[in-house]
């Protein structure tokens, strides 16, 4: 597994902060930084990042305040970001259609005990799938086998090819991800996996990352104390050129051709549809508050 050390760091007070961000984004798809203590200043760098998108929870400049809120205003799992309760590592925004490509999470103020942050590397995952289980592989890559979200989600596949030949992962292991049968037999070991290859991230106060949200899952712990962050979404400028996912370790078309089967059957999850609810540890919570996404920037 990495360490948080193998990641680029970045100091936001340095003047080539922005530049030194987009050039961890292209080559890690992920950059840690520091000095991040005001919301003006987040915003700003934010924005010479990434076209904005508001949120249903979010304020009026796009940015959300991530905080522990009253038990009686938090019923849903897709708020569970609002509570003190773990959240397994996710992708955010699994529901939408077009899920939001970067996401900047700052540390205003650490928790009393707990709130760790953990991310998790989507091509180290497909990577390790690739090389020990293709036939795994091939069912998370499976088109219309799993279903994110509520009411109105969104059906995929966990693994998704883009037109350039690279991989995006979309991902989410709570009460609000839905899977066909072709996967439950997939759904404990890819939970394993997915803490295996966890990187715990300790955020101080001004401390924070800036991910590729198609390729980096993100979670925290559970915590104790007042702890706040900020959340801002969006998508690349279009002058950065920061491509979609990630490039496997080995192509997709060879991994996948290693597992399938021209015998094997479609699966597809809207004829059998289903929660996969095998043994396993309690869940944690995931908190997109997925179907809260709105397009355009504030």
């Amino acid at each position: 597994m990495r360490d948080v050390d193998d990641l680029p760091h970045v100091d936001l007070r340095v003047p080539d902060s922005v530049a030194r961000i987009l050039s961890g984004l292209a080559t890690h798809g992920i950059a840690i930084f520091q000095g991040g203590t005001e919301r003006n200043d987040l915003l700003c760098v934010a924005r010479s990042l990434i076209s904005i998108r508001a949120h249903r929870d979010s304020d009026f400049d796009g940015v959300t305040t991530i905080a522990r809120r009253p038990a009686s205003k938090v019923g849903r799992t897709s708020l569970a970001g609002f509570t003190d309760r773990e959240l397994w590592p996710h992708t955010e925004g699994s529901a939408v259609c077009r899920p939001p490509r970067v996401l900047m999470l700052a540390c205003l103020r650490p928790a009393r005990t707990g709130g760790r942050s953990h991310l998790v590397d989507g091509r180290d995952l497909y990577d390790e799938i690739a090389r020990t289980d293709p036939a795994m592989l091939a069912a998370l890559s499976t088109p219309r086998s799993a279903y994110f979200g509520g009411g109105s989600g969104h059906l995929g596949a966990v693994f998704e090819q883009t037109t350039e030949g690279r991989m995006t992962v979309r991902l989410r292991l709570d009460e609000l991800a839905r899977f066909a049968p072709i996967l439950a037999p997939s759904i404990d070991q890819l939970r394993t996996l997915v803490q295996q290859l966890t990187i715990p991230v300790d955020l101080r106060a001004g401390h924070g990352y800036v991910l590729l949200n198609d390729r980096w899952l993100h979670g925290r712990t559970g915590f104790t104390g007042n702890r706040m962050m900020l959340r801002i979404i969006g998508d690349p400028l279009s002058t950065d050129g920061l491509p979609s996912g990630f490039c496997p370790a080995e192509a997709p078309q060879r991994a996948l051709r290693a597992a399938c089967s021209p015998s094997t059957p479609p699966h597809d999850l809207a004829h059998g549809l289903r929660v996969h609810t095998s043994a396993r540890p309690a869940l944690g919570r995931t908190n997109d508050a997925d179907t809260g996404v709105r397009k355009g920037a504030p």
